[in-house]
């Protein structure tokens, strides 16, 4: 399939390395995090391969072989985990990664946009079921939330600027700004989220919390565009 315009090199890093954020956020044991960090070497094969960048750029059919043979292994392993709250932790954020690298490649610019709000939504899932079915604390719930959006959000950025701008144009300032724009206020929005939990608003459940907090990053990241 024929592909013009691609995400921009930065950007689709930084997103891919946010979303691992997320997924890690969720999932601290070591086994999981092998996992992790297996998934996102096999997507950042999938992703680098056949791009412009002054980056030794892995190149031939063989790496994205390699690439999606690590994805795979990482679901796989995540999938045989004796402690099924491990897999629960693990599962959704993997699958969120492979659907944002298959965005950044793009596999189809057409569908680039989509395969990242997916990957969002499945970042969101696995937050959902962590709260649901561990009861888990609200800075970990809020600070994977946080993650996930900024990583959809940086996501959009690079598919934007690579839509607007020729291949070899300089972005990283552009990029680099607003990644670090997305993940400050993201991390702002945690600090007051949790501020307002701890102090006069311990009854609120704490889906509406982080509600509140994608509300407010995705409003934020709107308004910065």
């Amino acid at each position: 399939m024929s592909v013009s315009h691609r995400p921009t090199p930065l950007a689709s890093g930084l997103a891919v390395l946010l979303g691992a954020a997320s997924t890690a956020i969720l999932a601290p044991t070591l086994d999981q995090r092998v996992a992790v960090v297996t998934a996102v070497v096999g997507v950042g094969l999938v992703v680098a391969r056949g791009r412009e960048s002054g980056l030794p750029v892995p190149e031939g059919r063989l790496w994205t072989v390699l690439g999606a043979a690590l994805v795979l292994a990482s679901l796989l392993r995540a999938e045989t985990l004796a402690d099924p709250r491990h897999r629960i932790e693990l599962v959704p954020g993997l699958v969120g990664t492979a659907l944002l690298g298959l965005g950044l490649r793009p596999v189809s610019e057409r569908f680039a946009r989509r395969f990242v709000s997916a990957g969002l939504a499945a970042f969101v899932v696995g937050v959902a079921l962590v709260g649901v079915f561990e009861a888990a604390g609200p800075l970990r719930l809020l600070g994977a939330t946080a993650a996930a959006i900024a990583a959809w959000d940086v996501a959009e950025h690079g598919i934007s600027l690579g839509e607007q701008l020729r291949t070899d144009a300089d972005t990283r300032a552009v990029e680099l700004l607003h990644g670090g724009a997305t993940t400050a206020v993201g991390v702002a929005t945690v600090v007051v989220a949790m501020l307002f939990y701890r102090h006069g608003a311990t009854g609120l459940p704490l889906g509406t919390l982080a509600l509140l907090l994608a509300a407010a990053v995705t409003l934020m990241a709107a308004l910065y565009r």
